[in-house]
């Protein structure tokens, strides 16, 4: 009993953590505020975490692992362009529509919310993996005579990442967010053009 009332409270205690850093930032946030919304004495917060970074890394890191190791999951390079849409739709899709759905404030905190922390710097580190992924798999699929600078990867990196986040911050439910990811994944492989209605290249 008194081992299932301490799990009872340490799962308290992350919900109401989840819950400050998502409404203020890290700096912003105190475990004093933590504490009162969890009803429990401030003291009663160090029994389960040692101050109030280990309580922000409890929360954030399993986040930016889980994205991490998806962004660094190699699709077969020998893909054609059709298999790369259907590589996105059918593995990175339902993962972040997952994360979405479990997740969406661990990630906004993650990103939005991190100033001071170890992971203050996230946002760009995605969007550097994301350019790498981008220019991996168009090394050997772009015509021989075009020169293209890195920085041309790193603004549809730049493009792609904040675009998710940007569905992550208006999240309404999970339905609304599949469509748009959809039409966002459409758009971006395929152009504004595949969106009108006489156009073939259509995902929904």
């Amino acid at each position: 009993m008194a081992q299932v009332l301490k799990e009872e409270i340490k799962n308290k205690i992350y919900q109401m953590t989840i819950e400050e850093f998502y409404h203020h930032d890290y700096q912003s946030a105190t475990l004093r505020n933590v504490a009162r919304n969890a009803e429990i004495p401030v003291g009663l917060i160090y029994s389960y975490y040692k101050n109030k970074a280990d309580l922000f890394d409890s929360i954030v890191c399993p986040v930016y692992a889980a994205v991490k190791n998806m962004l660094t999951v190699k699709e077969p390079t020998t893909a054609s362009y059709d298999r790369q849409q259907n590589f996105h739709v059918q593995v990175e899709m339902p993962f972040l529509l997952k994360l979405l759905q479990s997740n969406r404030k661990q990630l906004i905190i993650l990103i939005d919310k991190s100033k001071g922390t170890v992971y203050e710097n996230t946002k760009e580190e995605f969007i550097q993996l994301t350019a790498k992924h981008i220019q991996t798999q168009l090394k050997n699929k772009l015509r021989a005579e075009l020169q293209i600078d890195c920085l041309f990867y790193h603004m549809l990196a730049n493009n792609f990442v904040e675009s998710l986040l940007e569905i992550a911050r208006h999240y309404e439910n999970e339905q609304w967010a599949e469509k748009m990811m959809r039409l966002f994944i459409q758009q971006y492989f395929c152009g504004v053009n595949s969106l009108m209605k006489n156009s073939e290249q259509v995902l929904l």
